[in-house]
């Protein structure tokens, strides 16, 4: 689900370009949704980064947008959206950041971005989420000792751990973590299994706390909330 790399990239580049901004603010600030998007776009690596970096520079400067792209900022809620239409290929892809004020007073702060295509998501590397946390007493992000959303999951919604070709034991696999197994297969038994493999997509609120997941298995789709107490997730079961 995490694109950890991506992540530890763009969490260096929020860093250093929101510390930056919150030094002159005054101590204990928490951040306004401006603020995050603008050090989340800082740097504009990557293809789809690049795209909402510009449309987000041409909202800052009141020009219009490209045909097919949006950008809603809605600082009341704390909520940022960017969306793609392309009618000639039937894709529309979006991204979104939201915070939630925890009651220890720091800042949990979530990406999320989703590609549809011809009505299904296609599970890209545009395709994940995003969580970090920001201590604004101390005008710095800082390390989580676990995903405060994907500890939430089962793997029966997320997927297994690791999947693929083993040279080690010349076959396709797929490992569990929980309880931890593997499952030796055949090309023909993986591939069956690779189309219908549990992926997980999100949508962060607007309204309200709560994360609304879906896993897609195939045609078949489980829906599942994820509720804010105040300073964590939790399955609404």
């Amino acid at each position: 689900m995490k694109k950890t790399t991506i992540f530890a990239l763009f969490l260096m580049m929020l860093c250093c370009s929101i510390s930056a901004q919150t030094s002159r603010k005054g101590t204990g600030k928490r951040l306004t949704i401006k603020e995050i998007v603008n050090g989340w776009l800082s740097e504009p690596e990557g293809e789809l980064i690049g795209t909402v970096y510009r449309a987000w520079q041409r909202y800052l400067k009141g020009k219009p947008q490209k045909k097919g792209e949006t950008i809603t900022l809605d600082a009341k809620n704390g909520y940022f959206r960017f969306d793609s239409y392309s009618e000639e290929i039937d894709e529309h892809t979006y991204a979104e950041m939201c915070y939630w004020n925890r009651s220890d007073g720091k800042q949990l702060v979530a990406w999320n971005s989703v590609c549809i295509v011809e009505g299904k998501p296609a599970f890209t590397e545009c395709t994940y989420i995003d969580i970090c946390l920001y201590n604004p007493a101390k005008q710095e992000w800082e390390e989580m000792d676990e995903d405060p959303v994907e500890v939430c999951l089962t793997e029966k919604e997320k997927g297994p751990s690791h999947y693929g070709y083993s040279s080690d034991f010349k076959s396709f696999f797929i490992a569990y973590s929980e309880p931890e197994r593997i499952i030796k297969m055949t090309e023909e038994e993986y591939n069956k299994w690779y189309e219908v493999k549990p992926e997980a997509i999100f949508e962060l609120p607007r309204m309200g706390k709560d994360i609304v997941v879906k896993t897609y298995e195939g045609t078949k789709i489980t829906p599942l909330t994820l509720k804010w107490d105040g300073m964590k997730f939790h399955r609404a079961e």
